[in-house]
């Protein structure tokens, strides 16, 4: 009983931290407004976002 127990809370920390991701390249700041930057990043959502971030800072 307790190595399922353990077993489910390693599995519940593992979905935890891998939500989580990386999102240093889409906050808004000098660096990540630089069209170079914009262009690297795939066309989606998050994209969008940033970009109009950007455009109304």
């Amino acid at each position: 009983m307790k190595m399922i127990v353990q077993s489910v809370a390693t599995l519940m920390a593992v979905f935890a931290l891998s939500a989580c991701g990386n999102n240093a390249d889409y906050e808004v700041n000098d660096k990540n407004c630089a069209p170079d930057h914009v262009r690297t990043l795939p066309e989606d959502a998050k994209r969008d976002t940033l970009v109009e971030g950007c455009m109304t800072r």
